[in-house]
C-alpha cells in the first residue's frame, strides 16, 4: 500500500512546513482539514505556481529597490558629519533634561532629505546625561546600520 501525498503551495509562512510559495506535499486529509480551510495553502495547479513565481519576482524588486534606498540613506548619513545640541548644564557637565528620539529625528530631517522616513524605534542610543560626543545608531533594515555622532555642548 503506498502513502499518497498531494502538491500543495505554502501562502503563508508554516513552521515546520515551509515559506511562503514553498512547493511542498502534504497527505489529503492535513490539506483539506486543516492547510486550505485556514488559507495556509492551494492546491499546486500551473496557473497558481505561475501567478506564485511572478509575484515573487515583484516582491524580490522591491526588496532589491528597498535596500539600495537603505544604502543610499546610509550614506547620506554617515557623510554628513557631527551634528551639534546645546543644552543649560548644572555642574560637573551633567545638562538639564533629556535628549529625545523626537528631538533626534527632528534634528535629523531638518539636516536630510531621505527617500524612506525613520521613526523612533529605528534609533538606538546611550542614555545621554553629560556634556559630549555620542554615536547614535539608525537601524535602517537587518543589516543596513548608520552610525552619527552628536556632540553635546554648553549653551
Amino acid at each position: 500500500m503506498t502513502k499518497k501525498t498531494i502538491k500543495v503551495i505554502l501562502t503563508k509562512s508554516i513552521n515546520n512546513l515551509g515559506e511562503h510559495g514553498t512547493i511542498i506535499k502534504a497527505k489529503p486529509g492535513y490539506i483539506r482539514n486543516y492547510l486550505i480551510p485556514k488559507k495556509f495553502a492551494k492546491m499546486a495547479t500551473h496557473n497558481v505556481i505561475h501567478q506564485f513565481e511572478l509575484e515573487q519576482k515583484a516582491i524580490d524588486m522591491k526588496k532589491k529597490q528597498f535596500l539600495k534606498e537603505c544604502n543610499d540613506n546610509k550614506e547620506l548619513l554617515e557623510n554628513l558629519g557631527k551634528f551639534t545640541i546645546y543644552k543649560k548644564i548644572k555642574e560637573d557637565g551633567i545638562f538639564f533634561g533629556k535628549i529625545t528620539k523626537k528631538q533626534i529625528l527632528d534634528l535629523l530631517n531638518e539636516k536630510v532629505k531621505l527617500t524612506t522616513e525613520i521613526n523612533k524605534t529605528q534609533l538606538e542610543f546611550p542614555e545621554m546625561k553629560r556634556l559630549g560626543n555620542y554615536i547614535i545608531k539608525i537601524i535602517l533594515t537587518n543589516n543596513i546600520i548608520a552610525k552619527i555622532n552628536i556632540d553635546i555642548l554648553a549653551e
